[in-house]
């Protein structure tokens, strides 16, 4: 949706601080261009989106602070004979104070946080340009309130029912905002205040029908109010949607408009059973007119269209897998009863919504937080979560797995053909241990799980199996030096026994692997602790 190109100058008679900043890899959606200079102008900064100053400046911070735009940002290198400066002071001017960069590591890793608060930023400003584009582009009123009535955000069509700007609008009450008169405010009349206690109070989207005063008169409204929770789970505002119903001729029109106006297949049923109506989005969606089915029989209409399908429930709602075109399609039909006036049941309203895309992106979301996305096992984060959701007290055997002088191959015949291996050994640890649960640390180290009691001695022989399959593989390439592996194995019967100390185990077992000749594998013993 966005790309940037960030300037980083960088003001030092040294070229290590760009070859370190070099090694940091730019975020999603930024390029980096780097210059190194050996004084300071102030032209140079202004131009920067990084200015990182690592000599003496003749200029005042305040200046340099001055020279740079608003969302620029400003870094100064602390030397090790500058121990006198006042850094609050100091820090006032500049978005960060880095030590003089003699540490590789620290520089590389302020930069990079430096590079996350800038795209933290960039992100925040898309997600705030979303939303104040998505609310603009409704014609019905949208507002966000905290819990003390305060209106936080308005769309467009808000700001024009009151005949105020947002500017005016945004951190006013309702008393102000639609010019209510003080004996109207106190009486409560034309102030819905008591639908928002109703919506905090329920914790959930209500619906309501009020009355408001606004600069074109007396107007009515069909408003949906929602809650807003923060971090605790509590209430911290409210957003409302409000459609002016006050010229429409009749309920039904106001039917008419709902049904077209939504986005997904609606069918409306009277409490007999028999078909009311249904909306244009229904008739595309099941290839049938209107006129066909009104007046006819919800239930037979049903039972033909979705006869053979596999239902299954899924909260609130059913969810069906159907064939449309020639492909298996999965129907979210969700019911919602209708009442009349007086709270009898007058029909039932069927939403029908196609979600099998959704379902796709849902699961491969969920898969790719769970996976390396480079060898297709599963990820540390997600292994812990695993562990702690079906260990329930059973033996663990871990096996570590870490290829010996990776470095070699990535330095020797580059990254590609070092992803080339990891996936190999992935692909290796699946065949040899199919029913194991299977995960890349990081790096070249990957870690095999396996609950439930394991014997010792076979789970070696597996591990030998494994060890001639990596020697193989890698053996019937044309390049040289290509890697073994060293493994450690850990086991135990104990429940107390953490996961994380088990893989020390595991890991101290590596270590011992490697220091004896690499290609081989070691059994974790306590007696290895004392090595």
């Amino acid at each position: 949706m966005y790309h940037c190109k960030l300037k980083i100058n960088i003001f030092s008679t040294s070229s290590f601080l760009e070859e370190v900043l070099k090694k940091v890899p730019a975020k999603e959606r930024f390029e980096h261009e780097f210059e190194t200079l050996s004084s300071i102008t102030l032209e140079k900064i202004k131009e920067s989106n990084i200015a990182i100053i690592d000599v003496p400046s003749c200029y005042l911070p305040s200046q340099l602070r001055e020279a740079c735009e608003k969302e620029n940002r400003l870094v100064y290198c602390l030397n090790k004979d500058e121990t006198d400066l006042d850094l609050e002071a100091i820090s006032q001017y500049f978005d960060d104070l880095w030590e003089s960069p003699e540490n590789a590591a620290l520089t590389a890793f302020r930069f990079e946080r430096l590079l996350t608060f800038i795209k933290s930023q960039k992100d925040l400003w898309l997600t705030e340009n979303y939303l104040e584009s998505g609310i603009n582009s409704i014609p019905d009123l949208v507002w966000y309130k905290d819990v003390r009535g305060a209106h936080l955000k308005v769309n467009d069509a808000f700001c024009q029912a009151v005949g105020k700007t947002k500017k005016e609008v945004e951190g006013r009450g309702r008393y102000y905002i639609w010019d209510l008169k003080k004996e109207e405010y106190e009486k409560g009349e034309y102030v819905c205040l008591e639908t928002e206690e109703i919506v905090l109070k329920e914790r959930k989207t209500c619906l309501f029908d009020e009355k408001v005063k606004s600069k074109h008169g007396l107007r009515q409204f069909k408003t949906y109010k929602s809650p807003i929770f923060g971090d605790d789970g509590e209430p911290i505002g409210t957003v409302g949607v409000a459609h002016d119903v006050t010229d429409l001729e009749n309920m039904g029109t106001e039917m008419e408009i709902i049904l077209r106006s939504m986005p997904f297949s609606i069918l409306v049923v009277g409490s007999d059973g028999l078909i009311i109506n249904a909306n244009e989005r229904f008739e595309d969606y099941f290839k049938i007119k209107r006129e066909e089915i009104v007046n006819h029989s919800y239930q037979e209409w049903r039972d033909k269209t979705l006869a053979n399908s596999t239902l299954s429930e899924n909260g609130k709602a059913t969810e069906v897998v159907i064939c449309k075109d020639g492909k298996e399609c999965l129907l979210e039909i969700r019911e919602e009863p209708i009442y009349d006036i007086f709270y009898n049941l007058a029909g039932r309203l069927y939403i029908y919504r196609d979600v099998t895309t959704e379902r796709a992106l849902e699961e491969q979301i969920l898969y790719n937080s769970n996976t390396d996305f480079l060898t297709g096992l599963y990820n540390r984060r997600y292994f812990y979560e695993y562990v702690n959701q079906h260990r329930n007290n059973k033996p663990v055997s871990l096996i570590y797995v870490d290829l010996d002088h990776f470095k070699g191959i990535n330095d020797s015949f580059g990254h590609q053909t070092g992803d080339e291996v990891l996936i190999a050994t992935a692909e290796l640890l699946k065949i040899c241990f199919p029913e194991a649960f299977l995960t890349r640390l990081g790096g070249d180290e990957f870690l095999i799980m396996i609950l439930g009691k394991c014997d010792i001695s076979q789970l070696s022989m597996r591990v030998e199996w494994l060890l001639k399959e990596i020697d193989n593989k890698y053996l019937k390439t044309e390049k040289t030096s290509l890697p073994t592996a060293s493994i450690g194995i850990a086991q135990t019967e104990d429940p107390d026994l953490s996961i994380d100390q088990l893989m020390r185990q595991s890991d101290l077992a590596l270590y011992q692997a490697k220091q004896g000749g690499r290609n081989r594998y070691q059994i974790y013993t306590p007696d290895l602790m004392k090595k």
